[in-house]
């Protein structure tokens, strides 16, 4: 966690357990887990993924009843029009975590391409 708060892409090397929720959400957080660092998805585009192209607001309600947040990445979907949609820890919070990981991302890449 102080990596990723330090800015570092961090995929967290944990096996993660989660045998809270029903099949749908376990579907729905397998997912969030391939979202990239610094990137985002809709919750319709995470819907598509998970083979339930019309379930887009029980995606969110899975993402509200994710049970460790930032592992399983939630923050990272967000409404189809671009705006930030909801977030158990506060839309600012995810704002800021989102700025972050974007930036952060940026400046990684930014480092990959010259130093090549």
């Amino acid at each position: 966690m102080r990596a990723y708060f330090l800015g570092r892409p961090v995929r967290f090397k944990l096996k993660i357990d989660l045998q809270e929720g029903t099949p749908f959400q376990h579907k729905v957080w397998r997912s969030l887990l391939r979202i990239p660092y610094g990137q985002t998805q809709s919750y319709q585009d995470v819907a598509r993924d998970i083979g339930h192209p019309n379930s887009f607001r029980a995606v969110g309600g899975a993402c509200g009843n994710n049970p460790i947040a930032l592992i399983v990445p939630c923050h990272r979907v967000i409404n189809a029009n671009g705006k930030l949609g909801g977030f158990t820890g506060g839309l600012r919070l995810k704002k800021l975590i989102l700025k972050m990981e974007k930036e952060r991302s940026l400046r990684i890449n930014k480092k990959r391409i010259t130093h090549h």
